[in-house]
C-alpha cells in the first residue's frame, strides 16, 4: 500500500509531503494570494517568480498550470526551500503593509 506523509505545511499554501515510493521529497501546493500580495496566474507563474526571488539550488522544479511542484533531495532542503519562501512574503507583506 503506498502511504504519504505531510511533513510541513506551510501558511503560506504549500507542503512538505513524503511518498513511500520516492527517494526525495516533494513540495505541492498552491500560493494563496493574501499571503503572497501577487496574484499568480498560474503555477507556472509562481514558480518563475520564485526562481527569480529564493534559492533553488537544490530544488528541481516540474509545476503543472494548476499546480506548483518541486522536489528536494532530502526533508532538510524541502522544509528550508519552503521557509525561504515564506520568509521572502513575510518581507513582501511588511513592505505593502
Amino acid at each position: 500500500m503506498k502511504t504519504t506523509k505531510t511533513i510541513y505545511e506551510s501558511p503560506i499554501g504549500l507542503s512538505v509531503i513524503k511518498f513511500d515510493f520516492e527517494d526525495g521529497y516533494t513540495i505541492t501546493g498552491n500560493a494563496k494570494r493574501k499571503m503572497t500580495i501577487k496574484e499568480f496566474d498560474s503555477a507556472y507563474d509562481f514558480e518563475e517568480y520564485i526562481q527569480e526571488k529564493i534559492n533553488c539550488k537544490a530544488i528541481d522544479f516540474d509545476s503543472e498550470y494548476s499546480q506548483f511542484f518541486a522536489y528536494a533531495k532530502t526533508k532538510a532542503q524541502a522544509v528550508r526551500f519552503v521557509k525561504a519562501i515564506e520568509k521572502y512574503f513575510e518581507k513582501v507583506r511588511e513592505m505593502v503593509g
